[in-house]
């Protein structure tokens, strides 16, 4: 049997463990940072970073995100667009290791999330969620989300009204 063969039958599979990973596991992990940040054609501006020491806001962004850095309104985004082309919204996991993610992430990684998913999570909160098929560091749903990890499941009110709310 030829080489290129063997590979070609081989290949679909290690695709297809992919679109597993992300179709049929859920991922789970603790929120350890947030970050709000601003692009604009001069570069990247930190807006706001919260983890585990507290908020820390810009100073230009101090009054607007007043004592609630991680809950970004509709209105509080509109304010920031007036000065930014576009705003990201990026949440740190750690992931929790679980027998039943196989295919599952590890470690501690930084996804890209919606506002409406970033102001509906905070630092400390324990969360299972789905990540994008073309864009895996990007949280797309929480199905879970809870204060401690011994109260975290596949699937839990989550109180987020609209995942897909403008980035």
């Amino acid at each position: 049997m030829k080489r290129r063969t063997v590979l070609a039958g081989i290949l679909p599979l290690l695709q297809s463990g992919q679109w597993l990973d992300r179709l049929l596991l859920v991922n789970q992990g603790e929120v350890i940072e947030k970050r709000l940040l601003g692009i604009t054609d001069e570069g990247t501006t930190e807006i706001a970073v919260l983890d585990s020491d507290g908020p820390t806001v810009s100073n230009e962004h101090e009054e607007l995100l007043g004592q609630a850095p991680g809950e970004i309104t509709t209105e509080t985004a509109n304010s920031l667009r007036e000065t930014y082309d576009d705003l990201r919204f990026h949440t740190t996991v750690s992931h929790h290791g679980t027998s039943l993610n196989i295919f599952g992430r590890t470690g501690t990684i930084e996804y890209q999330t919606s506002r409406a998913l970033y102001s509906g999570m905070a630092v400390g909160d324990h969360m299972s969620f789905q990540t994008s098929l073309l864009e895996r560091d990007t949280i797309i749903s929480l199905s879970c989300i809870t204060s401690e990890r011994e109260s975290l499941q596949r699937r839990c009110p989550v109180g987020v009204e609209d995942p897909t709310a403008e980035r």
